[in-house]
């Protein structure tokens, strides 16, 4: 009876597989919701759920680039259109204070792929060298169609080579955190911290036109951005005089609901979006917020000279008012709620983030809007104090700037070992970007009121519980 129902079910596996085939055959469909436009889920907190899925926005959490060696340290990313019919990538490279320093548009036809080397931008002022992606000359294959959305008018003069003016101001940006003036824009101090090597991170978006609007410009949002969900992306990071590489998906952040024109009303039911500090009013990007809490593993020392650092991306609080204030832009640099490192043995130490050198610089543990650190720090992460080289890090980034809504973040682990090998992998996030702000666990407290335990959520105290009763047998 046993072996009749398996094989009666798999026989039902294969008509409803036909079934459901059957209207799609010979297509390659980037669509991951249903046929009729019915929503996969009506919860809201699964809408917030980040996963690597085609998207309206990629986020390149970190970038770093040597500008003095061409075989020093860089990053490339690479950007693919899932879908048949053309797209527009919105590229934007910002500071690690979160200031908009260059923007430029790719053209994609159907299924297209592009790659782009930061060095080159950033050092050489090439995108896509030489000649850029604009209409002209990009080919589009057999499959590739025309998308009749789309105003391309202006992409068939997408830059291939930057004027000087724009190398300077780039340079000047990522490593001194300064910008000159350029034609009408005056410069400004502060737009970023001071580094070796050019430090930031990259926003793509879908886009309806090739146009110079930046993330910062509330009409970006109700005239250009797009909400089709048809990008996938992922870079690498690379110092080919040490045979260094590593490499990640990049962040896919979805637009939901999906589809329709810029500007469109829909009903969007999520408290912030990706980009909501930006906008006056109505949120019009759609795009999911990130979490605010991750789980990390760390490894330091051992008989493989691990080392584990955390590229870690955060939500500023500058927005579209601030977008045009010099000295705004350091505001980004925001606390971090808590931090707690356990070892192997469950052995947990917390710390609400306050500065541990003396004497104090600051008051607490602050991180820009992207940054690279150290597990193996002590004046940032807390230490054990046993030997332990290894386990894991509670991180509550919640910066507290958006009364009572959790700020968004997110957490690239970056492993080492023997000063060669090397990985990057996405932390796990234990809360997403519909969860509350969460208090401080009890590992920092020393009471029992607050558990860390996911994903995120508060655990009450059994005698605060509307089910508690007191004379209840079960009770210890």
């Amino acid at each position: 009876m046993k072996k009749l129902t398996v094989w009666a079910m798999l026989a039902m596996l294969v008509i409803a597989g036909s079934a459901f085939a059957a209207p799609n055959a010979g297509r390659i469909a980037a669509n991951a919701t249903f046929d009729d436009g019915g929503p996969a889920t009506t919860n809201n907190d699964d809408s917030c759920d980040i996963s690597v899925a085609p998207a309206a926005t990629l986020l390149l959490p970190y970038f770093e680039v040597d500008l003095d060696n061409p075989a020093g340290e860089t990053t490339l990313f690479t950007i693919t259109n899932t879908s048949n019919e053309d797209q527009i990538a919105h590229v934007t490279l910002w500071t690690d204070y979160s200031f908009p320093v260059i923007d430029f548009n790719i053209y994609l036809t159907g299924y297209d792929v592009q790659s782009i080397n930061l060095f080159d931008i950033i050092e050489r002022g090439l995108i896509a060298p030489d000649a850029g992606t604009g209409t002209d000359i990009t080919d589009r294959g057999e499959f590739s169609d025309t998308n009749a959305d789309l105003a391309l008018g202006a992409c068939d003069r997408l830059p291939g080579q930057l004027d000087d003016a724009y190398i300077v101001r780039m340079q000047s940006a990522f490593t001194e955190g300064t910008v000159p003036d350029l034609g009408t824009l005056p410069g400004c101090n502060d737009v970023g911290g001071e580094h070796d090597n050019a430090v930031g991170y990259v926003t793509i978006d879908v886009a309806d036109l090739c146009s110079t609007s930046l993330p910062t410009d509330p009409g970006y949002f109700t005239t250009e951005i797009r909400f089709d969900n048809v990008l996938i992306g992922d870079y690498q990071q690379v110092h080919s005089a040490e045979d260094f590489a590593q490499g990640n998906p990049m962040v896919h952040i979805r637009a939901i609901p999906e589809g329709g024109e810029p500007g469109e009303p829909a009903i969007i039911n999520f408290d912030r979006t990706f980009y909501s500090r930006y906008q006056g009013g109505d949120v019009l990007d759609r795009r999911q917020p990130l979490p605010s809490i991750f789980a990390a593993r760390w490894i330091e020392g051992g008989v493989g000279q691990f080392e584990t650092f955390f590229k870690i991306w955060r939500e500023g609080q500058t927005d579209f008012a601030d977008a045009d204030t010099c000295g705004e832009w350091d505001n980004n640099i925001t606390s971090v709620a808590e931090l707690v490192t356990f070892d192997e043995a469950e052995n947990a130490v917390g710390d609400v983030p306050e500065s541990r050198v003396s004497p104090p610089i600051t008051t607490e543990f602050t991180l820009p809007e992207t940054s690279l650190t150290d597990v193996g720090d002590a004046s940032l992460y807390p230490q054990p104090d046993n030997g332990a080289i290894a386990g894991w890090i509670y991180l509550n980034l919640d910066n507290d700037e958006f009364d009572g809504i959790a700020s968004q973040n997110w957490v690239v682990v970056s492993m080492r070992a023997e000063g060669r090998y090397s990985v990057d992998f996405d932390a796990a996030w234990l809360a997403n970007g519909c969860t509350p702000e969460e208090p401080v666990s009890e590992v920092t407290t020393g009471t029992e009121d607050v558990d860390i335990i996911g994903p995120g959520v508060a655990e009450t105290p059994a005698d605060q519980s509307p089910n508690f009763n007191p004379d209840d047998p079960d009770l210890p």
